[in-house]
């Protein structure tokens, strides 16, 4: 296993908080993760790009898709942050959200922060899903130059192949899988059954690739090392959908995945999903939920309920959270499999809220 300790001088400890997070244990204090620009105003968020292109369509093409190109903009911002506590020098692979669409025929169209799909397929009849290897190759050949160029700096994370039925959305459209769940469910369940085989197949080929030098999987956006397979699960169109259609639909998709990994964790993306939550919670296997702090809606602490229902079930817990937010978390959530991502403008201030951390924790 890799030691990239060349930007994290403290990794080994920072491992050993993140192996004891899946235990529900404490080493010293929760974990936390906040990551901060060494020289003020670099941008250390792997969602954002603050390059300009000025109409160089091609220039944009290489940000996405030339290995040469994705290793040295990874490098270059990665020397410039501050991994401050269980924060990780880790490259997201980044082919899109619920990415596996890739490998089916899904054209991605390449914006600056972002990649979007347009529909290929008129609905989601079982015949239009083929699953394309040849398709999985590029991706698969630039997580081979991550590695290789690797040489102990940084970790590897895994591919955003993530919601099966999501990535059935951008293949056909999210209008035409509505219509299709309300008209032949199980027609849609057969289609998730083919892109889960896939799913599979390429996230084994991608874990291949990275596991001895991470030891295990790391989970790049989320700052996650665990020593066996682990990835994301979502739905995000489960906001769209009722109790009885998630449990009809959406959970057999999430079962299969809970057995297939070793450390599933659920991206928990908006409130609107509450209404699911305890069928999450039933999950067996369950690592985690992932609580993000969408647009638009109020900050965490505005749903401790919901929060301590998580933790009282002896699932993990992590929240993606404003600085604002961390005294009445402590306050209020266990410690045990508790891990909080916030955010700082500075090495100083990320060092004043992990210390602030270790003090006022609760066990």
């Amino acid at each position: 296993m890799i030691q990239p300790t060349l930007w994290k001088p403290d990794l080994p400890q920072a491992l050993e908080r993140l192996g004891a997070f899946w235990e529900r244990e404490i080493v010293d204090r929760p974990c936390i993760s906040i990551k901060a620009p060494k020289i003020p105003g670099a941008n250390v968020s792997p969602f954002l790009n603050t390059r300009e292109y000025h109409g160089d369509k091609a220039a944009l093409v290489r940000h996405w898709t030339d290995p040469e190109t994705i290793c040295r903009e990874r490098v270059e911002e990665m020397s410039q942050t501050f991994f401050g506590g269980e924060a990780l020098p880790a490259v997201f692979q980044n082919y899109g959200t619920s990415g596996h669409c890739n490998y089916f025929g899904a054209q991605p169209e390449y914006g600056r922060d972002t990649i979007w799909f347009n529909p290929i397929l008129p609905d989601t009849a079982p015949e239009g899903f083929r699953y394309q290897p040849e398709r999985l190759r590029p991706h698969l050949e630039i997580a081979q130059r991550l590695v290789d160029e690797a040489e102990g700096r940084y970790f590897v994370g895994m591919p955003d192949s993530c919601g099966t039925l999501d990535a059935i959305c951008h293949l056909c459209g999210t209008e035409n899988v509505l219509m299709d769940l309300a008209d032949d469910p199980d027609q849609v369940l057969e289609a998730i059954k083919i892109v889960n085989a896939g799913w599979k197949d390429s996230c084994q080929k991608f874990y291949d690739i990275s596991r001895e030098d991470c030891g295990g999987t790391v989970h790049a956006w989320m700052d996650l090392w665990a020593p066996g397979k682990l990835m994301q699960m979502q739905c995000d169109l489960s906001v769209m959908l009722s109790p009885a259609m998630y449990a009809q639909v959406v959970m057999p998709e999430l079962e299969e995945q809970c057995a297939w990994l070793d450390y599933p964790v659920y991206h928990f993306d908006g409130a609107e999903q509450i209404r699911h939550l305890d069928m999450i919670l039933s999950l067996p296997g369950l690592k985690a939920i992932q609580w993000t702090n969408v647009a638009g809606q109020p900050s965490p602490v505005h749903y401790l309920d919901t929060l301590q229902r998580i933790q009282k079930a002896g699932v993990g817990l992590i929240v993606m959270t404003p600085p604002e937010d961390l005294p009445k978390l402590l306050d209020s959530l266990s410690a045990r499999g508790l891990y909080i991502h916030t955010e700082a403008e500075s090495q100083q201030e990320a060092e004043r809220l992990i210390a602030y951390t270790a003090a006022h924790f609760k066990a």
